[in-house]
């Protein structure tokens, strides 16, 4: 038997109560096996939080009941992930502690790190294995995640822990060090190169610093948005200096009621892009946001430019002014988590030394669900990283 953090059937989506953890259950149940030929049981040392697992805990956009439904219909061979409840989680490092009977490449006893691109079958060795269709997220849309003491995952998504990086380290970084990655650096992304600008939403958040650090290792510019004093003061310790101090109920005002742009208050925010800067425009926009800032950071990209896009904390439906993206050429790119290559070139600059701020808080365990409310209210500042 194990210790979990699980999301149980058992509450109808119809009560869902203000604070996620509401919906958080700590139970005893059995440690997952090992079906399939190509998972790996892993013993967990350290997770962190993550914005997937406050909407698992608020069933919103989607009950992750749904969602491990969807990944079975895709993946015939996971049915065994489908229980009364769910595990969720998607940062992991430990030591393995039973391999299936087709893993090869590690044995027990191994230190590994986890990463959350579920990928199936051959579509592993795709140029891009993130296009496969039977691709989900590790402890979002399958079962067996990162909040116990065991984690069932496949072999395809363990990198072999660097002798240097201690657990705790290598097991908070990289859901959103990956994405990140993937976001600004890799031919799948951005691309963004030295000398240019990147608008930053977020910049103090779990993923918004690794954004900023990934842009400074490169020698771009990141122009950081963050909603108070306390956070721009962090983002300086990291080492910018273009900061904007924007609040939520700002952001709010960029769009109406309705979701419909309000241009005078853009054009505040353009204002102080140019205090920040001298210029009215960037290169690259790294959005996480959504309905409330989407249409306008398209608006703030100059020609050509790139806004690289990978969540939507503030709603999913944003009204967009299209002229700015054929009139100006501007290019939208979607982003989702990483692939291998990209996770173990992530794991490599922790390793290196180019990012050093990795989590600003560390819990315990039986800190979880305290740690899923502080980054559901906003109240965090870097990643929150668990120890076990």
């Amino acid at each position: 038997m194990m210790k979990a953090w699980t999301i149980t059937k058992a509450i109808p989506n119809s009560q869902i109560i203000q604070m996620p953890s509401a919906n958080l259950v700590l139970q005893s149940i059995p440690i997952p096996k090992v079906v399939n030929d190509n998972e790996v049981l892993v013993k967990l040392k350290a997770s962190s939080i993550n914005f997937n697992a406050v909407w698992s805990c608020l069933r919103e956009p989607i009950d992750p009941f749904v969602l491990i439904a969807g990944h079975v219909k895709r993946n015939p061979n996971d049915l065994h992930h489908i229980l009364d409840y769910c595990i969720p989680g998607s940062d992991g490092s430990g030591v393995i502690v039973e391999v299936g009977d087709k893993v090869s490449d590690f044995v027990p006893g191994d230190e590994v790190v986890i990463h959350c691109a579920v990928i199936s079958g051959n579509d592993i060795t795709m140029r891009d294995p993130m296009l496969s269709k039977t691709q989900s997220i590790w402890g979002y849309e399958t079962n067996f995640g990162a909040f116990a003491e065991y984690a069932l995952v496949k072999s395809s998504q363990l990198i072999r822990k660097p002798a240097s990086i201690d657990f705790l380290t290598a097991g908070s970084c990289l859901l959103t060090l990956g994405t990140a990655y993937r976001m600004l650096i890799s031919e799948n992304g951005a691309q963004i190169k030295k000398g240019e600008t990147c608008l930053i939403w977020g910049a103090s958040g779990g993923l918004g610093v690794f954004a900023l650090q990934l842009c400074l290792s490169i020698g771009a510019i990141p122009i950081c948005i963050v909603s108070d004093e306390e956070k721009a003061e962090f983002c300086k310790s990291i080492g910018a200096d273009k900061i904007i101090i924007c609040n939520k109920k700002e952001q709010e005002c960029f769009v109406d009621s309705n979701g419909k742009p309000n241009y005078t208050n853009w054009r505040k925010l353009e204002k102080k892009l140019i205090y920040a800067i001298g210029d009215s425009r960037v290169d690259c926009v790294f959005e996480h946001i959504g309905r409330n800032v989407f249409s306008l950071s398209i608006f703030l990209l100059r020609r050509g430019g790139r806004l690289v896009t990978c969540a939507a904390t503030s709603g999913y439906e944003a009204i967009i002014d299209i002229r700015f993206i054929w009139m100006e050429m501007k290019k939208i790119i979607g982003s989702h988590f990483c692939n291998s290559t990209e996770a173990e070139q992530a794991l490599k600059l922790v390793n290196d030394g180019f990012i050093k701020k990795n989590y600003n808080t560390v819990i315990s365990f039986d800190e979880i669900p305290n740690g899923i409310d502080s980054l559901f209210s906003r109240k965090s500042r870097g990643k929150i990283a668990v120890q076990f």
